[in-house]
């Protein structure tokens, strides 16, 4: 029968390499929580900016992202899309682009679903006025026809919810 003193030694000697054989860091998880419910770094990392934009670049610009839009939706918008230019040029050619003007126009196109007109802006910060309107009808549950109107151009685009505005496109943040 081997000594404490052996059976110490032996201790000594083997638990370095038993625990060596773990394969990570034994020091790594100091808080005492699992790994496995660990979320990954990439699924929390932002993800990089594209060529040399700044850092939040992908994070300034999410307003301006439209949602995704359910087929069925995005197929009644594009159904109505064409309707929807056609009367907002026989307005523009009127000289008729104020939102009181188009508001009623839309309407009568857009039953039964609800529509937003407001004065067009520009500019960085989106406040200088502008002549004409932009516009936005809500298809359905996920799908919009927006644009806008002014007297040398008309846009007419399907396109799903914005985050912060709904159908009318947001002006740029930055």
């Amino acid at each position: 029968m081997p000594s404490r003193k052996t059976v110490a030694v032996l201790c000594v000697a083997v638990a370095p390499l038993a625990l060596a054989g773990c394969g990570d860091d034994l020091f790594s998880n100091m808080n005492g929580t699992p790994e496995v419910d660990s979320v990954p770094p990439s699924a929390t990392a932002p993800h990089p900016p594209p060529g040399d934009s700044p850092p939040d670049y992908g994070d300034n610009g999410a307003a301006r992202r439209s949602g995704t839009m359910a087929r069925k939706d995005k197929g009644a918008a594009l159904a109505m899309a064409d309707d929807v230019k056609a009367a907002l040029e026989v307005q523009q050619q009127r000289g008729q682009i104020s939102p009181e003007q188009l508001l009623p126009v839309l309407e009568d196109i857009a039953v039964p679903w609800r529509v937003e007109v407001r004065n067009r802006t520009t500019g960085a910060s989106g406040t200088a006025s502008a002549e004409g309107s932009v516009f936005g009808v809500y298809v359905g549950e996920s799908a919009c026809v927006s644009g806008a109107v002014s007297t040398s151009r008309t846009w007419v685009e399907v396109n799903g919810h914005y985050p912060e505005t709904g159908c009318v496109e947001p002006t740029a943040a930055h």
